[in-house]
């Protein structure tokens, strides 16, 4: 599949291999996120990982770039990677800012939020 983007950008795409539901729905969030206007490959935040945020920046960025994820998610994988714990509190904190900020989509899902990560430039993750 070949997708050009409004600068003229042309990205194929290719699946080999066995397909699932997820795997297609990954795609179709990348589909997405290229067709959007502020996409920019050029303004990638490169999170300062001596520091709780950002840990959790550099977590959300690696593992969570085209998937949708709960607090409760990078609370679990931040304690997998880090082999410390990490308050739910003090995630739900982080990704309410970075939410405000414009970093990150957010939408309610029953009494929790749903996060997906939204492309911006550097100057609005300054905390």
């Amino acid at each position: 599949m070949e997708i050009t983007d409004e600068e003229g950008t042309t990205y194929s795409l290719a699946l080999h291999g066995k397909f699932s539901h997820d795997k297609l729905m990954r795609m179709m969030d990348l589909i997405d996120l290229l067709g959007r206007p502020d996409h920019n490959v050029s303004e990638v935040v490169v999170p300062d990982e001596s520091t709780t945020y950002g840990r959790v920046l550099k977590l959300i960025q690696s593992s969570y770039s085209v998937k949708e994820f709960s607090s409760a998610d990078i609370a679990r994988d931040y304690e997998d990677r880090h082999t410390s714990s990490i308050p739910l509190s003090t995630v739900s904190t982080y990704l309410s800012r970075l939410a405000d900020r414009g970093f990150l989509n957010r939408q309610k899902f029953g009494n929790s939020w749903v996060y997906q990560l939204s492309h911006v430039s550097h100057n609005q993750l300054a905390t």
